[in-house]
């Protein structure tokens, strides 16, 4: 079984958080299986549950936003409706 880092623990857990990116290509781009990295942020999450609720926040802002793009961009080009 390989043991990796705490740095490289965080490096991957920062890159998943940050990435939209599916986390099987993330696990992939570090070299590691897709559970592993589940894992890691399963453990990262069970730990600081404040940054869950703050990834949680940050990904419903964004869908609001691009709600809201999309709307504009319908209202702009009525023949996409």
């Amino acid at each position: 079984m390989a043991r990796y880092s705490d740095d490289f623990r965080r490096e991957v857990i920062a890159a998943a958080r940050q990435s939209h990116e599916p986390r099987s290509h993330i696990a992939q781009r570090f070299g590691i299986a897709p559970a592993t990295l589940n894992n890691w942020l399963s453990e990262f999450y069970a730990e600081n549950p404040e940054e869950l609720e703050a990834d949680h926040q940050r990904l419903q802002d964004e869908q609001a936003r691009l709600l809201a793009e999309e709307e504009e961009l319908r209202n702009q080009l009525p023949w996409l409706r």
